[in-house]
C-alpha cells in the first residue's frame, strides 16, 4: 500500500461519524495512523540505506578504476629497472672514450663509427624511456630531496649553499612521477 492510500485511508477514517457507537472507528483511525507513521518511518530508513549503499558502490567503482589505471601505467615498473641497468652500461661505455681520441684524425674509423653507433643507441634508448613516461634525472646543483635522490657522501664546499648536490655518481630514474630509481649524489657541506 502506498503512502498516498495510506493517507487517504486515513483522512476517511476522521471523516467518519462521532456517534458513540462509533467509538470503534476511532479506534481504527488510531491505530491506522499509527501503522502509517510506522511504515513512512520504515520508507525513510529504507531510502537512507538505498542511498548509502548507491554511495558506496560508486566510491567502489572509482577506486577500482583508480587502480587499474594505476596497474596499466606501472606494469612496466620491474622492466624498467632492469633496462635502466643497460642503459647505465651504455653511457659509462660512452663516457670511457677519450674525447681527443675521437676528434683526432688519426682516429681508427671503425672505433670512430663504434662510438658514433653507442651514442645514437644511447640517444634513441632515451627517446623509448621518454614515450613510455620514463624521464632521467641528473639534479647536479640542486637542492637535495630525499624522495628523488640517496647520498652517498658529503663533500665540504664553500661556494655551493648547503645540502646542494655537488656531484652524480648515477642518474635516478622516475616512471611518471614516480621515483623508480633515486639518483645516488653526493651532497654538499659547510667546512
Amino acid at each position: 500500500m502506498s503512502i498516498r492510500s495510506l493517507s487517504q485511508y486515513r483522512t476517511k477514517l476522521t471523516n467518519t461519524s462521532t456517534n458513540p457507537e462509533d467509538q470503534s472507528s476511532k479506534k481504527d483511525s488510531a491505530e491506522a495512523d499509527a501503522n502509517i507513521a510506522q511504515i513512512q518511518e520504515e520508507l525513510r530508513e529504507t531510502r537512507d540505506k538505498y542511498l548509502r549503499t548507491l554511495a558506496e558502490i560508486e566510491n567502489m567503482r572509482e577506486r577500482t578504476v583508480r587502480q587499474i589505471n594505476d596497474a596499466k601505467m606501472y606494469a612496466i615498473q620491474n622492466f624498467s629497472k632492469d633496462i635502466i641497468a643497460v642503459a647505465d652500461i651504455l653511457e659509462k661505455a660512452t663516457e670511457s672514450v677519450p674525447q681527443q681520441e675521437i676528434a683526432s684524425a688519426a682516429a681508427n674509423q671503425h672505433f670512430k663509427s663504434l662510438y658514433e653507433g653507442l651514442k645514437l643507441t644511447e640517444s634513441q634508448l632515451q627517446k623509448v624511456f621518454s614515450a613510455h613516461g620514463l624521464r632521467k634525472i641528473y639534479p647536479i646543483n640542486e637542492k637535495f630531496d630525499p624522495n628523488f635522490h640517496e647520498a652517498l657522501f658529503q663533500v665540504e664546499n664553500g661556494e655551493k649553499p648547503d645540502g646542494s648536490i655537488a656531484q652524480v655518481s648515477k642518474a635516478g630514474y622516475l616512471l611518471h612521477g614516480r621515483t623508480l630509481r633515486p639518483a645516488m649524489v653526493g651532497v654538499t657541506k659547510a667546512p
